[in-house]
């Protein structure tokens, strides 16, 4: 029999409990990674350590001089709350995708976070047309979905989650752990900062924090150009993990 591949956790220190714990894995639009970069980034936050596993590519990144394994942890204090966030600069194969999703609730419950929160996009047909995508709020949890939808948010009542998010939400309700998604309305296969954007401000309302999102905006075609080569990856590895069925009416509510 041969042994699970595991992920592997090279934790620095222990951050914080009662955390917020975002997830920005590579999906449609790379609205996820986009926007955990973009606050990695303006926060500057501190680097926690990192995630290894065979079922990554065999790279490593550089930034300043800096080595950075592909999938970090970093956290920071935003406005008296804690975060922490889990950054991937390269896609998850679709063979990782179960192991990986275990590992991520395994981790927010060792760590003792408050939430797991993804962050995502939903890729729409006429995106180009939409000046101000809409956030969706997605819950295992009917407590969480009624205190959303009484606080403003936009939920999303019908169709599918495909991909690493599904089989986070989905490990996420086996375990009973809290979690939510959001995902905005995005490109499906181009790099999507204006979705982002939008996810972020949502977030930001959601959780009781300040994000500015103008440098985010103002760069926009910059990002997009620098981040063609991991939607690249990203749409090969999206193949077969379920995203066909986002665009896709669940048959018992058509």
């Amino acid at each position: 029999m041969v042994e699970e591949n595991i992920w592997e956790l090279y934790l620095r220190e222990k951050p914080a409990e009662k955390s917020y714990l975002l997830i920005g894995i590579p999906d449609v639009g790379l609205v996820g990674p986009i926007s955990t970069s973009h606050m990695i980034r303006i926060f500057k936050m501190k680097e926690l350590g990192y995630i290894d596993s065979t079922f990554l590519p065999p790279i490593i990144l550089f930034h300043e001089n800096k080595p950075l394994m592909p999938v970090r942890l970093y956290s920071t204090n935003i406005d008296g709350r804690n975060i922490i966030v889990l950054h991937s600069d390269a896609a998850i194969p679709p063979p990782g995708l179960p192991s990986i999703a275990k590992f991520i609730v395994d981790l927010a419950s060792n760590l003792k976070t408050k939430m797991i929160i993804l962050l995502g996009g939903i890729a729409v047909p006429n995106r180009i047309k939409i000046e101000k995508p809409k956030t969706y709020v997605v819950s295992i949890e009917e407590k969480l979905r009624e205190e959303a939808e009484k606080s403003g948010f936009e939920i999303l009542r019908e169709g599918f989650i495909g991909g690493a998010y599904a089989l986070i939400l989905k490990e996420s309700f086996k375990r009973r752990f809290p979690a939510i998604g959001l995902f905005t309305e995005c490109f499906a296969t181009y790099p999507d900062p204006g979705a982002a954007a939008s996810l972020l401000s949502t977030l930001a309302k959601y959780i009781g924090i300040s994000v500015d999102v103008k440098s985010l905006l103002e760069q926009e075609e910059e990002i997009r150009i620098k981040l063609r080569e991991l939607m690249k990856r990203t749409v090969e590895s999206m193949q077969k993990t379920g995203k066909e069925y986002e665009f896709t009416i669940p048959a018992m509510y058509a």
